[in-house]
């Protein structure tokens, strides 16, 4: 009985394997990207929307909620923009909340199945006087 060749499917099996480890390994960090992005940009415009004061009649500074809502929105899309990503802003006197939705669409293991995954961040601010 010959064993030439009896190496090919362990090899082959070793190879298939470690494909799939690196493409976890990079699908993995690129995610890690994506999220790291989208606070970064969720931050942005929590912080723009919280700058956005107004002062009243008496001389009191008080945060524009309308303008600060529409500001906060606008410069975290500006911020690192990306195709297909959603943001939304709430406000009230006191704070300033961003949410950043992204979309994630994995390179190497979309082969062999893997979906895209939504990556939601949240980021709040408070407006503060400096």
């Amino acid at each position: 009985m010959s064993e030439q060749g009896s190496m090919l499917p362990f090899l082959a099996a070793l190879i298939f394997v470690g494909l799939v480890v690196v493409g976890l390994a990079l699908d993995v960090t690129l995610l890690a990207a994506t999220y790291r992005e989208a606070a970064f940009s969720a931050d942005v415009g929590a912080e723009a929307g919280a700058s956005v004061i107004a002062a009243d009649y008496n001389g009191e500074l008080r945060l524009d909620v309308p303008r600060a809502e529409l500001a906060a929105v606008e410069s975290a899309l500006a911020a690192r923009s990306r195709p297909g990503r959603s943001a939304s802003a709430t406000a009230n006197p006191t704070l300033v909340c961003v949410t950043i939705t992204d979309e994630y669409q994995p390179r190497i293991l979309s082969a062999v199945g893997v979906g895209p995954t939504t990556v939601s961040v949240e980021a709040c601010a408070a407006p503060r006087r400096g």
